[in-house]
């Protein structure tokens, strides 16, 4: 797909580059293995591993959306199956996804929505056959489980990025390209419009592979054989409607598990509507965020753009990447896709 075709399309400029020195050295992990750039006229499947689809005009919408930037598209019989809270039975769930995996004709897997469900299926998939026939999977909230667990089992480049149900405005349309088409070292930078967002909870610049997602869902896997190895990495987190105090606990739980120890520094993006029921009876977030960050001896920030929020950087799994906590940035430090011949 042309780069000037696909921006004129999205109605999207082009995100300027900012170049960082100084950072504390991680080597790149060798093990990992690059799914290849989406390319006009490929195939995307779409899933939804977790919760189910209630209402159908999403589907439509989003795959309006892939047609219109000229892929094709699969859709998962997991779009219209709905038990309880699940889009399907777990054994379907994983069914679809293996064999999504295993089509050669599929090039990427985009997910519909999170919810939940994730968890359910993480022993049900064949990671060999992933490993072996690597390709693009995208989401985020409950999808965490999945782009962690992959990453970890195979050293699959998974990536946190928009949904279904997310709102592809025209910035989490262009960090899309730039990432999963164009294969961009790109400079992951706030809109101008959420700049004000953005804070320094410790000052400094470090590298390390990125690694993370949702708060919840990232705690959901530790002690387990899918959490990931946070040592040297760049953690980061975003979580949605929990009150400070859940906020607090989640964070308690990482920091007693030694994650904080391990990794050499976290970006937070949005945690949306995270406020408290009764504030005069609790901490801020802000409060708890200062109490966990701001004496950590590693650089600290947040407010970045991904998670729960229409303006979502596409942040790659596995890569390695800088983060500056005084100019608020995250520079992948390698191609975040790999290309055919």
């Amino acid at each position: 797909m042309k780069r000037r075709a696909f921006i004129r399309q999205s109605g999207v400029a082009a995100i300027g580059l900012t170049t960082l020195t100084s950072m504390a050295y991680s080597e790149p992990n060798v093990n990992s293995i690059k799914p290849k750039a989406l390319k006009k006229g490929d195939t995307i499947a779409i899933s939804a591993p977790a919760g189910a689809i209630f209402s159908s005009k999403y589907i439509k919408r989003f795959e309006e959306k892939l047609t219109g930037l000229g892929f094709k598209i699969i859709k998962g019989k997991t779009l219209s199956t709905q038990t309880g809270y699940l889009a399907g039975e777990d054994d379907m769930r994983a069914k679809e996804l293996n064999t999504f995996f295993a089509d050669p004709e599929v090039k990427a897997i985009f997910t519909m929505r999170g919810g939940w469900g994730s968890n359910r299926i993480l022993d049900l998939l064949d990671y060999e056959m992933i490993k072996k026939n690597p390709k693009i999977l995208m989401g985020y909230s409950d999808i965490t489980s999945l782009i962690l667990a992959i990453n970890k089992k195979t050293g699959l480049i998974t990536y946190h990025g928009p949904m279904g149900y997310s709102s592809w405005e025209a910035f989490s349309t262009q960090q899309v390209y730039d990432t999963l088409i164009a294969g961009k070292k790109v400079v992951l930078k706030n809109p101008k419009e959420e700049e004000e967002q953005l804070e320094t909870l410790h000052n400094g610049v470090a590298q390390g592979k990125l690694l993370g997602g949702n708060l919840t869902v990232v705690c959901s896997l530790i002690g387990s054989q899918y959490e990931p190895d946070w040592k040297g990495s760049i953690l980061f987190l975003e979580e949605t409607k929990e009150e400070p105090y859940r906020i607090d606990r989640l964070l308690w739980q990482m920091k007693l598990a030694g994650v904080f120890d391990k990794v050499n520094g976290i970006v937070l993006g949005s945690f949306y509507k995270c406020y408290a029921l009764e504030p005069e009876r609790a901490f801020s977030l802000g409060e708890v965020f200062d109490q966990h960050f701001s004496k950590l001896n590693k650089p600290v920030y947040r407010g970045a753009s991904f998670g729960h929020t229409i303006n979502k950087f596409t942040l790659p799994i596995g890569v390695l990447a800088k983060v500056d906590a005084d100019k608020h940035i995250i520079t992948l430090l390698e191609n975040p896709t790999a290309f055919s011949g």
